[in-house]
C-alpha cells in the first residue's frame, strides 16, 4: 500500500468513527472569541492554508485536509479546524501502530515507554477542541502563531524529523494549547520526542529525532499542532551519501539527486532506493 493510499484508508476509517514541509506563520485574532453554543451555520468557514499564511500550492483532499508536494519531493499535510484535527489524529494513530510493531519486536521497557508516550499524546489531543481561525483582519491587536513540521533525509544514510510551534499573544489573556511530536526509525532502532500539551499566551514546543543506518531502511515523522490547525509529514528517504570514488553521479536536473548512489544515477528525490 502506498503512503497516500495508507492515509486515505486511515482517513476513511476516522470519518466513519468520528463523523490529517517546511515552515509557516499565521496571525490569529486574540481579541474576540466566538460565543458559546453557536449553531453550525454561525461558525466561520474553515480557512485555507494560504489564508493561514502557509504558502501556496495546497490541494484540498477532504474537508479540513490539505496537502502539497514540498521542495524535497515529499508530501506534507495540513489539517484545519475540528475536521482537520481528525486527519491529524489519523496520522498519529498510524505512527502509534508503527511504534506498537516496534515495541513487539524489541520487547524492551524503552520501546513500551515510547508507545505509552504517543498514546498519552493522542488522548490529550482528542480532548482538545480545535477551532476555526478568524479571518476578520480588522483587529487592533493580533497574536502570532508559527508551525513547523519537517521529516526528511539528513546526512549520509540518515533521516530526521523536526517539529515546532510558537505562540505569542500580547493582546489579552486568550491562550493556545500546543503540541509537537517526532520519531525516527532505522531497522529495529527507534527514537522519539514529544512536547506538550502546553497552554498559555506566550509558549513554545519543539521536538527533534535523528537516526542513521547504512544497511537498514529508515523512516521519520513530524507533527505539530495548536488549537486551530495541525501540520505533519512522513518520510522514508535517507540522506544522500557523497560518492567516495569517481565517477560521481550528476549533475542532476531539478527534483533529482544521487541519494541511491552512482550505480542508479540521477533519480527523483522522493524515490525509495532498490
Amino acid at each position: 500500500m502506498t503512503k497516500v493510499n495508507m492515509y486515505k484508508h486511515i482517513r476513511n476509517f476516522f470519518a466513519l468513527s468520528f463523523l490529517c514541509t517546511a515552515a509557516s506563520a499565521v496571525a490569529l485574532s486574540a481579541c474576540d472569541a466566538p460565543g458559546d453554543g453557536a449553531s453550525p451555520e454561525s461558525q466561520p468557514a474553515l480557512r485555507t492554508p494560504a489564508e493561514l499564511g502557509l504558502g501556496e500550492g495546497w490541494v484540498e483532499q477532504e474537508e479540513g485536509l490539505w496537502s502539497r508536494i514540498g521542495a524535497d519531493g515529499q508530501e506534507e499535510f495540513v489539517g484545519v479546524g475540528e475536521p482537520g484535527k481528525m486527519h491529524g489524529l489519523a496520522s498519529l494513530h498510524a505512527a502509534e501502530e508503527h511504534l506498537a510493531l516496534a515495541a513487539e519486536a524489541e520487547d524492551t521497557e524503552e520501546a513500551k515507554a515510547r508507545l505509552a508516550e504517543i498514546r498519552e499524546l493522542i488522548v490529550d489531543i482528542e480532548d482538545t477542541e480545535f477551532v476555526a481561525a478568524s479571518e476578520d483582519p480588522s483587529f487592533r491587536c493580533q497574536a502570532q502563531l508559527t508551525h513547523f513540521a519537517l521529516a526528511s533525509g539528513a546526512a549520509c544514510n540518515s533521516v530526521k524529523a523536526d517539529a515546532s510551534v510558537i505562540f505569542n499573544n500580547y493582546c489579552n489573556s486568550a491562550t493556545e494549547t500546543i503540541y509537537t511530536y517526532t520519531y525516527a526509525t532505522c531497522g529495529v532502532v527507534t527514537t522519539t520526542h514529544s512536547c506538550g500539551p502546553k497552554t498559555g499566551t506566550s509558549i513554545g514546543c519543539g521536538s527533534h529525532s535523528y537516526l542513521t543506518s547504512a544497511t537498514s531502511s529508515c523512516e521519520s515523522y513530524a507533527y505539530a499542532a495548536s488549537n486551530s490547525y495541525s501540520t505533519w509529514q512522513l518520510n522514508n528517504v535517507k540522506g544522500y551519501c557523497e560518492p567516495t570514488t569517481p565517477p560521481s553521479c550528476g549533475p542532476c536536473s531539478a527534483g533529482y539527486d544521487c541519494h541511491c548512489g552512482d550505480f542508479e544515477g540521477c533519480v527523483p528525490r522522493n524515490q525509495t532506493c532498490n
